[in-house]
């Protein structure tokens, strides 16, 4: 199964198009699926994708198939209201679902109902008011997890796409009150609108990888050809891809977080710079070195990072839609959410995984997973790439 469009295959870092075909023309049809994927394991609980996950029929699963029949009842008016076509609204719609099997384990995982019910949703309402006195965000609700709250009290959406989640019934009366678990269907229709503001996003997620692309090459040799450089940061990346996956399970999540926590630093910060560590890139660089010194044979320089930067934001080299919507939903569009090494070092942690293991740090990933799974009933064995061309259509952005 494919989710992403960077592959690493025999230790070789290589670009790879999902579908380089002309576009899909099968049909997309949310009416075919019956099986979610449900768990009761909590995200730091989750492994692999058969030790974390039951497939049950949707007649099974009470919350998921109120939240699929939200997903198919809203359709029409839905598709109105955000100028989709039917094969749009249902490749979205398989992202929804994958949210909600990621989130909540379609409303299995354990505590979600504990929170949302009786004295465990007293004393979690009185935490969430205070937390947001001290500049929290508002209460996670509903199968996907919406701070449904912020959404429709902040600008995050457009007062249009505010209308058309009132419109049906949605409600959010404060930070901590919202209908959202008590009737699923609900939170289908809020998911729906906010899937769809994020992927509308989607260029200009693409237009900071290309400033991205354009500033890094100016802090690399001009007698440099194009080439050469992308041939360094290739080989770089596969010096730590090769180290990485003759690494065990315990240390990939070590190498992993390592390098993702490194792109997240100051850049330029050095220890002297004393204070806190965490995003301190000399620092995190000497975490990353003892850990591909002590599991093979590679150590990687501060300028090296430069190089990495130029590779990972070259034309090609984006997230499909699908992996940006997770990653939309999980960091936000807006803001940090957008900045750069932000947006690599979740790109790291696409490249640096795998699709079977399903632990929280994955987030990425383990939504385009299950997205894959959802869309495959929805489409066939091709459903992902289906899911890809539509939303894109959706947006009118043309393949990359």
């Amino acid at each position: 199964m494919q989710i992403s469009n960077i592959h690493l295959n025999d230790g070789v870092y290589k670009n790879s198009q999902a579908n380089t075909d002309n576009t899909p023309d099968d049909e997309i049809n949310i009416d075919d699926i019956s099986i979610l994927y449900t768990t009761e394991l909590t995200e730091e609980e989750r492994n692999t994708f058969n030790d974390t996950y039951k497939s049950v029929n949707v007649n099974d699963n009470e919350q998921g198939k109120k939240f699929l029949e939200g997903l198919k009842s809203n359709k029409e008016s839905l598709c109105k209201e955000l100028g989709l076509s039917s094969d749009e609204y249902d490749s979205f719609a398989c992202i929804a679902l994958a949210i909600a099997s990621q989130e909540t384990g379609m409303g299995q995982e354990k505590g979600y109902n504990d929170e949302n019910t009786g004295i465990g949703k007293f004393f979690r309402s009185i935490f969430k008011q205070v937390d947001v006195l001290f500049g929290g965000a508002s209460a996670s609700s509903g199968l996907t997890q919406m701070k449904i709250y912020d959404f429709l009290n902040t600008d995050k959406l457009s007062q249009s796409q505010k209308d058309i989640i009132n419109s049906h019934g949605i409600e959010a009366s404060s930070v901590s009150d919202n209908n959202l678990y008590q009737e699923p269907d609900k939170a289908a229709v809020a998911t729906m609108v906010v899937l769809t503001s994020i992927a509308s996003n989607y260029e200009n997620y693409l237009n900071v990888l290309d400033n991205g692309h354009k500033d890094s090459a100016k802090n690399l040799p001009s007698d440099m050809s194009d080439s050469q450089i992308t041939q360094k940061g290739n080989d770089i990346l596969n010096n730590i891809s090769d180290i990485y996956h003759n690494a065990d399970d315990k240390e990939k999540i070590e190498i992993r977080s390592a390098f993702k926590q490194l792109l997240l630093s100051s850049n330029g910060s050095k220890i002297s710079d004393k204070g806190d560590m965490e995003y301190n890139e000399e620092y995190q660089l000497n975490e990353l070195n003892k850990l591909l010194s002590e599991y093979g044979d590679f150590n990687l320089n501060i300028s090296d990072i430069d190089y990495l930067r130029y590779v990972l934001t070259a034309p090609g080299e984006e997230m499909n839609i699908t992996e940006y919507c997770a990653y939309g939903w999980n960091k936000g569009t807006a803001g940090t959410g957008m900045q750069l090494d932000r947006l690599l070092a979740d790109k790291i942690g696409v490249i640096l995984s795998n699709p079977e293991d399903f632990d929280y740090d994955q987030f990425t990933v383990n939504v385009s997973s299950l997205a894959a799974k959802y869309a495959q009933q929805a489409a066939g064995k091709n459903g992902i790439d289906i899911v890809n061309e539509n939303i894109k259509n959706s947006i009118d952005i043309d393949n990359a």
